[in-house]
């Protein structure tokens, strides 16, 4: 497949917008369905090929032993529904239920080496698109430096649609690491990797002490004013001291 234009530009504002290149693999293979190769299925063998794969020359006997105890079968009805058409008839409905009951095992055959046809065709395009958008990525030393304004400029407008306009105040702060913190919880029960699982733990349990940190830091400890009001209070109470 030949990346056009607007393809790469379509990866670059994806790195630019902090995706995995395997959500970006995906998230291409879907916007441009149209546009990706189609598998070849050319070489897939028939269900006729199938069968007489599977039994050569005996499926013409097993055809002709399965339209002749079907006639025998039947015979007695179709003569009464059809008449001098009976024998027609009988041969049409032999053949349909033929094709129906023998071949549908084949079919299904069929359709799972199809299946399985496709499946190949699409890992292999995931690894080829996968291998050749690791240079769009600005950190790559071949990535090409007429994309680098369409990174930055896509990066920026990424970020903007994030950043807390003040987080001088004590309170915006605390609410942006609330809400990593829920996040990173998230993460801890969606993942079943160990490794994963604590990485994000270790990352919770570091937002979690930020947090009381910043908590601690606001809660300013009031400080009592003990000085004695009076002069006479304060010799009184030194008095007391030296006694």
């Amino acid at each position: 497949m030949k990346l056009q234009e607007h393809h790469k530009e379509f990866v670059v504002k994806c790195f630019a917008g902090f995706m995995t290149l395997t959500d970006i693999v995906d998230a291409f293979m879907e916007e441009f369905e149209d546009d990706l190769p189609s598998a070849d299925l050319s070489g897939l063998p028939t269900i006729a090929e199938l069968i007489e794969e599977d039994h050569g020359e005996e499926e013409t006997e097993i055809k002709r032993e399965f339209i002749n105890d079907f006639i025998e079968e039947h015979r007695e009805v179709f003569e009464e529904k059809y008449g001098d058409k009976a024998d027609e008839m009988l041969n049409e409905r032999a053949l349909e239920d033929y094709d129906y009951e023998y071949t549908q095992d084949y079919t299904k055959d069929r359709d799972k080496l199809r299946n399985q046809a496709l499946t190949a065709h699409k890992e292999q395009l995931r690894e080829n698109l996968f291998n050749r958008f690791r240079r769009l990525h600005i950190d790559h030393r071949q990535f090409p430096k007429k994309y680098k304004a369409l990174f930055h400029e896509t990066r920026n407008e990424f970020c903007a649609n994030y950043r807390i306009p003040d987080l001088n105040v004590s309170e915006n702060v605390v609410q942006e690491l609330e809400t990593l913190y829920g996040y990173q919880k998230q993460r801890i029960f969606q993942h079943r990797n160990s490794k994963e699982v604590m990485q994000h733990v270790t990352l919770a349990h570091q937002i979690l002490k930020t947090i009381i940190a910043c908590n601690a830091i606001d809660a300013k400890p009031e400080i009592v004013d003990v000085t004695p009001q009076t002069p006479k209070a304060l010799k009184e109470t030194q008095k007391a001291l030296t006694n």
